[in-house]
Formats: C-alpha cells, structure tokens, sequence
C-alpha cells in the first residue's frame, strides 16, 4: 500500500485564514453556531461592527484580501438545517441561495482544515456537505467510509440517501467493516473490511466533481469512544490522491460486496 490513510491525516496541517463577522449582534445564536463551527477548523475570527456596512454576514481574507462574503442566515442553514430532517429532498431546498454559500466555501479550497478529538456533530456536518453537493451536481465519483456497514441499519436515512445519490450518475462507493448488507444494494458499490484494519477506524467522504472547484473531502480516524483526529478540504489534489489511494491500494485489498 503507497500512501494509507493515516498518512493523509499526518501529512496535511491546517493554514490558518480569517473570518470576519459583520454586524452580528442581533443574530448572535447563529453566529455563535458558526463561529464554533468553523473555530474548530482553525479559522481566526473577528467580530466588526460597522454603520455603513450590511447586516449580519460573514467575510473570508487572506491577509489584506477579501476572499468572499455570505449572510449568516443563508450559511446557517446550509449548515445546519440538514440536521433537522432525515429528507434527502431538504438538502435542494433555497436553491437559489445555495450557489451563494457554496462560493463562498469554495473560496476555502487549497486549505486543509484540522479536526482534533471532535465529536460526530462536525464531522456530520461536513459529510452532508459533500454528499449535498454530489447530489445536486448529479455527476462524478463519491467514496464513502462509515467504519461499520451497520451504520447504514442503525441511520437508514443515511442509507437512502447514498442509495439516491447513486441512482444519479454519481459512481457511489461505500466502505466500512463487513457487519450488515442489504437485501439489495441497488447502484451502491460496497467494499468490506473482514478485519476491520484497514477503513474500520476511519470515517471519509470523499467527492470527486465534475470541475475541480466541486470537489472536497472528510477523512477522520476514531481515536478514542467517539473522538475523531482529521482533516477536511476542498483541495482537488489532496481529493484526487485520496481517490487513487482507495481505488488502487484499499479496494483490491477489501472485499467486493455487491457482486
């Protein structure tokens, strides 16, 4: 094996970038909730407040440069609204926000953010992301490792949604030890770790999109009882040597299940 997982997770550090939030005291749950959210990823934030400028939103910089800006009522929800409904259609509702926000999280790619003993929420949050964004685009690869084929049981929401996601043109892969299958797995490639050691510590959701600025990916080991060590990035290099690791050195090393 060339590059195992592991070596992903030792080999990228997080770069830090700063998000300013603007006129945010009369929203200041959600900000908190974002704020939170992304100071887990190492992001440095500042809150401004400033007469002449809008209410309530949310600027990327880079140094002196302005990377993007987005309402915190429309990054909110992207993030967090998902969590509310198991409803794979929920993930395409204000369609026409959506572009917005994701422009705005695009502007985040060639960075690698850390994840350090996190609890599942961030790392949920994240996977719905990508899984979102690999159902609206219809199109490219998704490589999915959920540690235990028996998540799929235990969250059949989780289940139907990749069984949707694959039914598109999106080439669905899914990865995990080898504890439950389905009756049928549809359009679903599923690969089996028998001995747990390779991908059943691992919790990875990678997307591979049709252009590079789609693509992104989750990869976190459980380090302790639902404690995960990671990172997560838009980085198309890092999405793309994640995908020929799985395809060449995990896949043939697992057992194909589907068949």
């Amino acid at each position: 094996m060339t590059r195992p997982l592991q070596q992903f997770i030792d080999d990228l550090e997080s770069r830090r970038r700063r998000l300013l939030v603007v006129n945010g005291a009369e929203v200041d749950a959600k900000v908190d909730a974002i704020v939170d959210y992304f100071e887990r990823f190492d992001l440095e934030t500042t809150h401004v407040t400033a007469a002449e400028l809008p209410d309530a939103f949310l600027v990327l910089t880079d140094g002196g440069a302005c990377l993007g800006a987005v309402g915190i009522g429309d990054l909110y929800d992207y993030l967090f609204d998902s969590l509310r409904s198991d409803a794979l259609a929920d993930l395409t509702q204000n369609v026409r926000q959506r572009p917005v926000v994701e422009g705005f999280l695009a502007r985040l790619d060639q960075n690698v953010y850390s994840l350090s003993g996190e609890r599942r929420l961030p790392l949920v949050c994240v996977s719905q992301l990508l899984e979102s964004r690999a159902w609206r685009r219809g199109t490219g690869s998704l490589h999915a490792g959920v540690q235990r084929l028996h998540t799929f049981e235990r969250v059949p929401a989780t289940w139907t949604r990749y069984r949707k996601i694959a039914e598109t043109e999106v080439e669905t892969t899914v990865y995990g030890r080898s504890d439950w299958e389905p009756e049928d797995w549809g359009a679903v490639t599923a690969y089996g770790d028998e001995s747990g050691e390779l991908v059943g510590e691992y919790w990875f959701v990678v997307y591979s999109g049709p252009e590079d600025h789609d693509d992104g990916a989750l990869l976190a080991r459980e380090v302790d009882a639902d404690r995960y060590t990671g990172f997560w990035t838009f980085d198309s290099t890092t999405v793309d040597a994640l995908v020929e690791t799985l395809v060449d050195d995990y896949q043939p090393a697992l057992t194909r299940l589907d068949e």
